[in-house]
This record gives C-alpha cells, sequence and structure tokens, in this order.
C-alpha cells in the first residue's frame, strides 16, 4: 500500500514538471541574441576632459591704478617682455618729480653742513684754545724765571712752588678746552652729515621704488605666446591681483583631466589614451599620460555633489586642427587590456546573489549559465569562465525570461568593442 502511494506521487510530481515544462515550452520569447567570440578587450576610464596651452600664464595686477592704453587683443601674438598694457602714470610720475626737488633740496643741505655746522660754536673754541695755549707759554716761562731765582735765593720755594703749580693748571685747561674742540668738530662733521646723509638715502629708495612702481605699471607678457583671453578693458581700475591677460602656445596642446580618487588609482603615468570628441568633426585621436598629480582637490559634479579629484595631464601623440585652448573632450584612459580572450556584449550579464549569469540559447531555448568575468571595455565584458566561443547568448534578458522558454526569431546583435 505504501509503495503504491509513493508510485502515485511520483507520478503526480512528474506530471507537474512536465505540466510546468510544457507550459514553459509552450511559450515563446522574442529575445535579441549574439554569439561569444575572441578578441581583444581594453578597459578604460572615461571622462571629461579640457584642452590647455602649454606654458599657459595669467597675467595679474601688480598695483593699484586705472588702465590707459590695451595693446593687444584675443589672437594676437606676442613675445616675452613686450609691453600689452599701460596703466595710468601720471600720479606716480608727479610723486617721482616731487620727490627729486626733495632730494636736491636735501643735497643742498648736505653741501652746507660739510662746510661747517655750528661755525661759531667751533670759532668760540678755537680762540679759548688759543687764549690757553699762550697762557701755557707764559705760565712755562714764568717757571723757568722762578727757578732761577729760587736757585740763586731771590725768591723762595713756596712762590717758585706756585709757578709750577699755574703751569700744571693752564695745562690741564688747555687739554679741556682741546677735547671740547674736538668733540665740536666731530659733532659737526659726524653726526648732522650722517642725519642729512640717512634722509639722502631714504628719499633715494623712495624715488627707486617709484621707478619700479613705474615699471609695474608697464604691463609685459612673462611668455612669448598667443594671447587667449583678455579679461579688462581700457578704464579699468585694477586691485592687485586682478587678472588682466591669459598667454600660451597654441602650438605645443595637451589635455587636462579631473579624475575621481576612486578610480585614479587604476591609472598609471605613460598609460594610453583616446581623445574624441562628439561636438567637433574630428577622428579619435591618441594620448599618453604625462602627470598624475599628487594632491587630491574637492570639485562640485554636475548634480551639485562635492566630490574628490585628482588632476592629470595627457600629452597628444597625433594633431588636430579641431582642437582649441578650452575645449571640452571626452577622454578613455586605459586601465587594462586583453588580447585573444572571449568576451560578450555587457547586456548580456547580469547578477542573482553575489554571481554573475547569462542566458544561453540551448535547442532554442533559454538555459542559466553561471560566467567568471574578467576586465570590462566599453560594451562588452571579457568571459573567463562558463561559456565557449560561438556560444548564443541572450542581450537583455528581462523578468520575463526564465529557463525553458523558446527563443522565437532570435536576431543577431553586433558585438562590436
Amino acid at each position: 500500500m505504501k509503495k503504491k502511494k509513493i508510485i502515485i506521487g511520483l507520478v503526480v510530481l512528474l506530471i507537474i514538471i512536465a505540466a510546468v515544462y510544457m507550459i514553459k515550452g509552450g511559450r515563446e520569447i522574442e529575445a535579441e541574441v549574439a554569439e561569444v567570440e575572441r578578441g581583444d578587450v581594453t578597459s578604460f576610464i572615461e571622462e571629461t576632459a579640457v584642452v590647455k596651452s602649454k606654458n599657459q600664464r595669467t597675467i595679474y595686477a601688480q598695483v593699484v591704478g586705472e588702465i590707459r592704453e590695451i595693446r593687444v587683443e584675443e589672437g594676437d601674438f606676442v613675445k616675452q617682455g613686450e609691453v600689452i598694457a599701460i596703466i595710468d602714470t601720471t600720479k606716480n610720475d608727479l610723486q617721482i618729480k616731487m620727490m627729486e626737488a626733495q632730494l636736491e633740496g636735501l643735497k643742498a643741505a648736505y653741501r652746507e653742513a660739510l662746510k661747517g655746522a655750528d661755525e661759531e660754536k667751533i670759532k668760540q673754541a678755537e680762540a679759548s684754545v688759543k687764549s690757553l695755549q699762550i697762557k701755557v707759554e707764559q705760565a712755562r716761562r714764568e717757571v723757568e724765571n722762578s727757578k732761577k731765582l729760587y736757585e740763586e735765593d731771590a725768591i723762595s720755594y713756596e712762590a717758585y712752588k706756585n709757578a709750577v703749580d699755574n703751569l700744571a693748571l693752564q695745562e690741564e685747561s688747555l687739554k679741556i678746552a682741546q677735547n671740547e674742540l674736538a668733540l665740536l668738530k666731530k659733532s659737526a662733521s659726524s653726526n648732522i652729515l650722517k642725519q642729512h646723509q640717512a634722509k639722502i638715502r631714504e628719499l633715494q629708495y623712495q624715488i627707486e621704488l617709484l621707478e619700479q612702481t613705474e615699471k609695474d605699471l608697464k604691463i609685459t607678457s612673462s611668455v612669448s605666446g598667443t594671447v587667449l583671453d583678455v579679461f579688462i578693458k581700457e578704464g579699468t581700475y585694477l586691485q592687485p591681483g586682478t587678472a588682466m591677460f591669459e598667454i600660451g602656445d597654441i602650438n605645443k596642446l595637451y589635455i587636462e583631466a579631473d579624475i575621481l580618487i576612486g578610480d585614479v588609482g587604476k591609472i598609471r603615468e605613460g598609460a594610453d589614451v583616446i581623445i574624441t570628441s562628439d561636438d567637433l568633426d574630428m577622428k579619435p585621436i591618441k594620448g599618453k599620460v604625462n602627470k598624475i598629480y599628487p594632491k587630491a582637490f574637492s570639485k562640485m559634479s554636475d548634480l551639485g555633489i562635492k566630490q574628490k579629484r585628482v588632476k592629470i595631464e595627457i600629452d597628444l601623440l597625433e594633431q588636430s586642427p579641431e582642437l582649441k585652448v578650452g575645449y571640452e573632450v571626452t577622454v578613455k584612459i586605459v586601465t587594462a587590456f586583453k588580447n585573444n580572450v572571449l568576451y560578450v556584449p555587457k547586456s548580456a550579464v547580469f547578477e542573482l546573489g553575489n554571481e554573475k549569469y547569462v542566458f544561453v540559447v540551448e535547442n532554442h531555448r533559454a538555459a542559466l549559465k553561471k560566467v567568471e568575468t574578467g576586465i570590462e571595455g566599453d560594451d562588452v565584458v571579457e568571459i573567463k569562465a562558463g561559456l565557449a566561443e560561438g556560444e548564443t547568448i541572450i542581450l537583455y534578458p528581462d523578468n520575463n525570461m526564465e529557463e525553458g522558454v523558446t527563443i522565437k526569431e532570435a536576431v543577431a546583435a553586433d558585438n562590436g568593442l
């Protein structure tokens, strides 16, 4: 009895399975298909970039003033050191003339000082010295006479000693007077003259500073190149740091791109780059990563999201006349390349759980297969395991796609890389 029930149960289960299979097999779904192919797969990072010029410089104002004359316009070629604009120099010229007049006055005062400052006091001191010199000579003679008289007992020792003491007193007074004269002369020739010299040097420094400012009022190009942009107009009142001109070499272009920090680690200096533009009538050209900047910076995305990015520079290996400074282009930076590998369109691969699958067509029916993928290209993905070359896979599988359904009028798709 038990065996009978088991057999009946199995029969019912088989009938259900068969019914389900017949139902699924009875369904027909039209799907786009493609074959598993073998070839090259290139993985890359795609980003919008900007065309820039080598030796590109922005020239900023160094002084305050009003633009009197602009001598160039966009597209003009200028040489390094060439005057490209002039700031009004009227006020500066007047200041220089005023200080030059003050300098002449100081120099005249200095010349007078050289003749001797406080001449009256010096003359009085000199007269005092001469008077004391005479007194010293007189005292010296009195000592000599007193000595003879003392030796002849004509005068007392006390009288002789008084004459000697008087000589010593007069000599000491002379020394004091001579020192005072020396100090007075030193004060006239040193202190006063040094004051004049200091004032003269100060004015000369101020004039030199104004003359340097005069040079800054003539704006010159720091590099040879083409004027890319003019940010000012005649009559513009400048402040230090105001951007005035942008100049660069239009014959030496390069590409600058800002890469997300999550992607920049995949990029290496020397990596190949393909440069394209949907807006320009140009064929794709080749480039190479020349420099990866060491510092990240913050940048707002088009959606208003703050992102951390790293700047890279790309050298052009080919020239395109369509490229101009400031143009936006699309760069595809190669991060990996494999040749002679199996690949399928990305649209065929989907995830279930943590695994990747595709639907293949076997006997006109859909069959689910787990696959192992490798690097991804623009539209294709490498298949490392799970499929064989030439197998037919279903593209864009949706919720209606399940194992066992019949694939109706499958259309072959172009896998192109």
